[in-house]
């Protein structure tokens, strides 16, 4: 077994075991990972129109999509309405930033999802 395909395998497991808080977090980390690789080819100024770049904010815009999707608006209440307009905002960002190939808007995201990130991360914490 080669380290990419254990890698693999351990990712795998983790997610496959993982609580729904933790599942959370770690499509935070994925969109915030592809998020990051975007801004870094867009401040540098070069390749503005990789194919990498549109795959990045891309996967990010799809793990959004699934926040935002997996809300229950019932349940949820007011905290529910709030995270879709949050994951709405951050949506909206992306697609700026895919348009205009600018690293500002990718920037606002990476603001808000880490700020949210930020309190999944002590829900996890406090079940532990």
């Amino acid at each position: 077994m080669t380290f990419q395909q254990a890698a693999w395998n351990y990712k795998k497991n983790a997610i496959l075991t993982a609580s729904p808080e933790k599942l959370v977090v770690l499509l935070y980390e994925g969109a915030i990972q592809n998020l990051e690789k975007a801004r870094q080819v867009l401040r540098s100024g070069k390749d503005l129109h990789s194919p990498a770049v549109g795959e990045a904010l891309g996967k990010a815009l799809a793990i959004l999509g699934e926040l935002r999707a997996s809300l229950d608006m019932e349940k949820g209440g007011e905290i529910a309405k709030d995270l879709s307009r949050l994951y709405e905002f951050a949506s909206d960002r992306i697609l700026s930033a895919n348009m205009e190939r600018r690293p500002e808007p990718v920037e606002h995201t990476l603001t808000v999802l880490r700020t949210l990130k930020e309190g999944w991360d002590g829900i996890v914490g406090a079940r532990v």
